[in-house]
C-alpha cells in the first residue's frame, strides 16, 4: 500500500501511473490524518509534498522519521520548485528520495518501484 498526501492535482496525474502499475494506493489529504494512518496500517511507502493542510510535508516527515512505529516507512518527497533549498530540506526533514515536479512518468515510477524492492 502506498499513501499519496499530495494536492488533489498532483494525485489525479500519479494515480492513473499506479494504477497502470498496479499498485494499491490511498489518498491522504492532510499532514495530521497521514501521521494517524501511517502509524495504523504501515503504508509500504509514502508519497508526499511540501503543502499540506493542517500539517506540512516537512514536518510530517520529522515525526514520522522521529516515532519508532513509523521510522522505517520510505518517504518520497515531491518538490513542486526547482530550487535546491528545497531539495535538501526535503531530505533534512527525512526524505529517502526527492523527486522534482514537473517529473518524467518513468522516472518517477522506476524510483517507486526501486523503493518498494527494499521493503518487500
Amino acid at each position: 500500500m502506498i499513501f499519496l498526501a499530495i494536492s488533489e492535482n498532483l494525485f489525479n496525474k500519479i494515480k492513473t501511473l499506479l494504477d497502470q502499475e498496479k499498485l494499491k494506493y490511498r489518498f491522504i489529504e492532510d499532514g495530521e490524518t497521514l501521521i494517524k494512518l501511517s502509524k495504523k496500517y504501515k503504508p509500504h511507502l509514502i508519497i508526499l509534498e511540501k503543502d499540506l493542510p493542517l500539517l506540512d510535508g516537512f514536518a510530517a516527515t520529522l515525526l514520522l522519521k522521529s516515532d519508532k512505529d513509523t521510522q522505517e516507512i520510505p518517504i518520497l518527497g515531491i518538490c513542486k520548485s526547482n530550487y535546491k533549498e528545497e531539495e535538501i530540506k526535503a531530505k533534512d526533514s527525512g526524505c529517502d528520495e526527492v523527486i522534482v515536479y514537473p517529473f518524467n512518468e518513468k522516472d518517477l515510477i522506476f524510483k517507486i518501484k526501486e523503493i518498494l524492492k527494499k521493503v518487500e
